[in-house]
């Protein structure tokens, strides 16, 4: 089991300040033995505080500011033509010294009015490959790790036969995330299982309950205020799961994701209004944790 930080930016402030500002986090994150940082992609017609369009450019950016790892957690291949994606995901590559991994999603529908594309997204994946094999000039230092991102039957099968690993699209829930790290295993997926958790830890467990319901409350409202939580026929009465409480209850929540087929977690410890050194704190003690 690794972790990552999954680094909230979004579009209802300027982003070079929130890039700005993360800095301290990520030197913390580097510290303290993150395995990579994760920005995901969203495109809205109106501010939004969570997600943002052109990640990889603030990828490229935060090249430049960490020595972690780069992920992009993920992009929305409706909004790209995948053979410029190839270069643009080989040239960031090539920046950050072979340090980038690329979760890919297909999107949603109404991306498709607004984005032109239309290919498929296996073919898309297979192009990808072969940019990166030497199709791309310049190409990437290495081969960016590729994970395929989404809920359905069909992104595990991609994620299986065509991607190093699933990044798994959970609604929040704990009981989706294990069915689909089964499903992953099932059609003979050896790579990694990665799932985003929001996460506050404190020492004291009543604090922490305390500091979530003040700073990771605003969040879940967003999600569920959009009917981005609801119940799949995976999951009829979904919960929404946050990492919240002391290193012992955290370090405990992590043990039954690894039993279940997860081996990274990626912790989203900042959203917008969580004070600098709660986020920070919550990096220092689940780097600490004993479960790994």
């Amino acid at each position: 089991m690794r972790l990552g930080l999954a680094l909230d930016l979004g579009s209802a402030a300027p982003v070079a300040d929130q890039v700005a500002g993360a800095l301290p986090l990520l030197r913390t994150a580097e510290e303290s033995g993150v395995d990579t940082v994760w920005v995901g992609e969203s495109y809205h017609r109106e501010p939004q505080p969570f997600h943002l369009p052109g990640v990889l450019i603030v990828l490229a950016h935060l090249a430049a500011h960490t020595t972690l790892r780069l992920g992009t957690g993920v992009l929305l291949l409706r909004a790209y033509d995948p053979v410029r994606l190839g270069y643009e995901t080989a040239l960031v590559d090539q920046l950050s010294g072979g340090r980038l991994s690329v979760g890919l999603g297909l999107g949603p529908a109404e991306l498709k009015a607004r984005f032109a594309g239309g290919t498929t997204m296996d073919t898309a994946l297979r192009e990808l490959r072969a940019a990166w094999d030497g199709g791309a000039v310049p190409g990437p230092a290495g081969r960016p790790r590729l994970l395929v991102g989404g809920g359905t039957a069909a992104s595990v099968r991609r994620a299986a036969e065509l991607a190093d690993g699933y990044y798994a699209a959970t609604n929040y829930s704990d009981r989706l995330l294990a069915h689909q790290a089964t499903a992953y295993r099932d059609r003979g997926g050896t790579g990694d299982v990665v799932a985003n958790r929001l996460c506050l830890i404190h020492p004291d467990g009543a604090a922490a309950r305390a500091l979530a319901e003040r700073y990771l409350s605003p969040v879940l409202g967003y999600y569920t205020g959009r009917g981005l939580w609801k119940s799949t026929p995976d999951d009829p009465a979904p919960g929404v799961s946050a990492l919240v409480g002391t290193p012992a209850e955290v370090g405990t929540a992590l043990r039954r994701y690894a039993d279940a087929g997860v081996t990274a977690i990626n912790l989203r410890v900042a959203p917008h209004g969580t004070p600098p050194d709660i986020a920070r704190r919550t990096i220092e003690l689940a780097a600490a944790l004993p479960w790994k």
